[in-house]
């Protein structure tokens, strides 16, 4: 199966994920911002990487726009956040950010991500700072401003799964 993966990634976790992901899979791991509309048309499985930023998938409005190129194609979301992956919230992100008859298309696994708040560009720490005053829950506000690493290469088991899966049919 010919296929791609394509990522944005702000603290190095999606990125990370996306090279693991092409030693495993073969596919080329390319940066979202690089991809061509004939590599999009020609994939076989689109994988797509990003982080959740203010409760949504970064790259949500771009694959709105390129729906028509993946439309036909197997497609799988791979979200990165500090909070761990079984938090409601992440799959209630994925369910606002897109509309239904793509979303129904596409296979969601969050998984979990990394944060260095000091190596944030200046618009990031202020959207954290802001988060961390709507917050409403004191454990939560206690924790939003720490760095968290729970990068962990296990947690692309399930997409490679499916994509075995996919290899087979």
């Amino acid at each position: 199966m010919i296929g791609i993966i394509l990522y944005r990634s702000t603290c190095g976790a999606t990125e990370q994920y996306a090279s693991w992901l092409a030693e495993e899979t073969g596919f080329p791991a390319i940066p979202l911002r690089e991809v061509t509309q004939e590599q999009l048309r020609s994939a076989g499985c689109v994988i797509i990487g990003c982080p959740i930023h203010a409760a949504r998938p970064v790259v949500a409005g771009w694959i709105r726009k390129h729906w028509p190129l993946l439309a036909d194609s197997p497609v799988i979301l791979l979200t990165t956040s500090g909070a761990p992956p079984s938090v409601p919230g992440l799959k209630e992100a994925f369910v606002t950010s897109l509309p239904e008859h793509i979303r129904s298309q596409i296979e969601y696994y969050p998984l979990g991500g990394r944060l260095h708040f000091g190596e944030l560009m200046p618009i990031h720490r202020l959207l954290m700072w802001i988060g961390k005053k709507v917050e409403k829950d004191p454990d939560a506000k206690a924790k939003m401003l720490l760095d968290i690493d729970n990068v962990d290469r296990t947690g692309i088991e399930p997409i490679l799964a499916r994509f075995q899966s996919l290899e087979q049919t």
